[in-house]
């Protein structure tokens, strides 16, 4: 079945992994019999044509996790080697918002501290907010859920990067207090994932929006996560030592398989094969939803390419790399890759309204970030919600302020290559 070697996935593993074939919480079912349930779902959908420097750093050539999703394939799972995966890098942001001294680090991990909401979360803040610290009286939040209760969000990298710079610096200093501070936002995060295994955007619930608590693939929210816990359990820097306990350690274990088997069951299927997924699935019925007027129902180039790179990251049993192969034949299909084409951003200094970012540039490949659910066909959308084909007939304000293609499965293609995934 493979090109090379493999390596067999930890005894560790293995037990996450038969714990996992229970299935995913209160959605139950086994992988197997989950499938069906997405092909039923996904069918009747896609019928529609709607659709400083530190110390510490992660590892690029970590090659495996340490749970995984229900499978028939036991011991006989691999895990892949890691070199390439794109996933890598994928926590790194932090890294920006270290300063030149431990000292400086201290003093914005301090301020950070006072940002965090009782919950252990954090909304998406910039670099800029943890210059100071909370007031005490200002809204550390730009959204609420009922009763007002303010929310944390794992949009735009939020509580991900805050937890792994105060990982960063409790490994560097020492200081417990930055290690419990990370250890609420873990709480935060494992506290938000659905019983059915999937990532809202917010938590707790948002009240008037309601997209924000679909499960939730945009801009990388739900992956990040997962990439997050894996790390940790593989003991990857800062997310080792004793930053987190083992009872911690424990619950990401089985917080991994219940989000493996979420992906697995919201494969969006298309003509009886299963394809990739939508930027947000609903968390009960694993359906494709739409978020912002312009966030349309869809398969999604973009977010999907993350999704199958963590798939990547797990052990291969019979369903995930089922899952795996079919999105990566998917990104290998002409019929979602424009040839010879690149989405070039219009120059922040321009007010041309007549560019057109999808550019001509042979040699490279782009694909759409967004396909109908029936057909491998790309669309647009703005504000006003009708789908459209030519990037031109959208509005000038949402053709240059959102990226509509990207050379997404480039990477992920290079390194299925390189294990062997033809």
């Amino acid at each position: 079945m493979f090109n090379m070697k493999w390596m067999p996935f930890a005894a560790a593993t293995l037990s996450v992994l038969l714990t996992a074939c229970g299935g995913g919480g209160g959605d139950g079912g086994s992988s197997s019999s989950s499938s069906s349930s997405s092909s039923s779902s996904s069918s009747s959908s896609s019928s529609s044509s709607s659709g400083g420097s530190s110390s510490s750093s992660s590892s690029s050539s970590s090659s495996g996790g340490s749970s995984s999703s229900s499978s028939s394939g036991g011991s006989d799972a691999v895990i892949l080697p890691q070199t390439g995966n794109p996933i890598y890098g994928e926590l790194d942001n932090y890294k920006s918002w270290l300063g030149s001294s431990l000292v400086a680090d201290q003093t914005r991990a301090d301020n950070m501290i006072t940002w965090q909401m009782d919950h252990g979360g954090f909304y998406k803040n910039d670099e800029s907010t943890y210059e100071a610290p909370w007031n005490g009286s200002s809204d550390r939040s730009g959204w609420t859920g009922e009763g007002g209760v303010e929310l944390g969000t794992i949009d735009n990298d939020a509580t991900v990067t805050e937890l792994m710079f105060l990982a960063d610096v409790y490994q560097r200093s020492g200081d417990s207090k930055y290690r419990d501070a990370a250890r609420d936002a873990l709480e935060f995060l494992l506290t938000m994932q659905y019983e059915s295994g999937g990532w809202p955007q917010v938590y707790p619930k948002r009240t008037g929006t309601t997209y924000s608590n679909h499960v939730t693939f945009n801009d990388g929210a739900m992956a990040r996560v997962l990439i997050l816990l894996d790390h940790a359990t593989r003991l990857e820097a800062p997310l080792d030592g004793d930053l987190f306990t083992d009872e911690q350690r424990t619950r990401m274990e089985a917080a991994i398989g219940k989000g493996v088997e979420f992906i697995l069951k919201a494969q969006i299927v298309q003509a009886d094969a299963k394809t990739v997924w939508c930027a947000q699935h609903d968390p009960v019925t694993y359906e494709p939803r739409g978020a912002r007027s312009y966030e349309l129902e869809s398969k999604s180039g973009k977010e999907s390419m993350l999704v199958t790179a963590f798939l990547m990251s797990q052990p291969q049993t019979e369903e995930v790399e089922a899952s795996v192969r079919a999105a990566l034949a998917w990104y290998r299909s002409p019929a979602v890759q424009v040839a010879d084409t690149a989405y070039v951003k219009r120059a922040s200094s321009s007010d041309d309204d007549t560019y057109n970012p999808i550019q001509s540039k042979p040699g490279s490949t782009m694909w759409y970030r967004f396909y109908n659910l029936g057909d491998d066909t790309g669309f647009f959308a703005d504000r006003s919600g009708i789908k459209q084909y030519d990037i031109m007939a959208i509005d000038a304000e949402r053709r240059y302020g959102y990226e509509w293609g990207g050379n997404y499965g480039s990477k992920l293609i290079s390194y299925a290559d390189s294990v062997g995934y033809y």
